[in-house]
């Protein structure tokens, strides 16, 4: 398992929103989703409308994100592998928060996405 430093998690918080690339039968797919929470190991994504994305997950955990900040011309790319869960306690604490804090009163967590990080590479300039 892999970690980010402090200075990459205050990174990619200051660039909450991140690229996901899934693929399934060797489709690729990518997606940009806005980040719930950010931690050494792992990055945690809310699901309110993604129905593609998740079956990918699904059928295949392995996916790759991609942070990028245009000022100081770095990137973070992190390969993964994800799970999906719709119960227990670290998803009810991040859709109570989402649906407190940050969505409209008409949309709602249906999933959270654990992305575990397998290798961490960070290329500046």
């Amino acid at each position: 398992m892999k970690e980010l430093t402090n200075e990459q998690v205050e990174f990619i918080k200051n660039n909450e929103w991140i690229t996901l690339s899934t693929s399934k039968d060797n489709k690729p797919r990518s997606i940009i989703v806005l980040v719930s929470r950010v931690e050494n190991n792992r990055i945690i994504i809310s699901n309110i409308q993604m129905n593609k994305t998740i079956d990918n997950i699904i059928s295949n955990p392995n996916c790759f994100i991609n942070v990028y900040d245009k000022e100081t011309d770095t990137q973070i790319k992190i390969d993964c592998l994800a799970e999906v869960y719709n119960e227990g306690s670290l998803y009810q604490e991040i859709k109570e928060y989402e649906e407190t804090n940050n969505l409209p009163e008409d949309l709602k967590v249906r999933s959270i996405i654990v992305l575990n990080f397998v290798n961490v590479e960070v290329c500046e300039g």
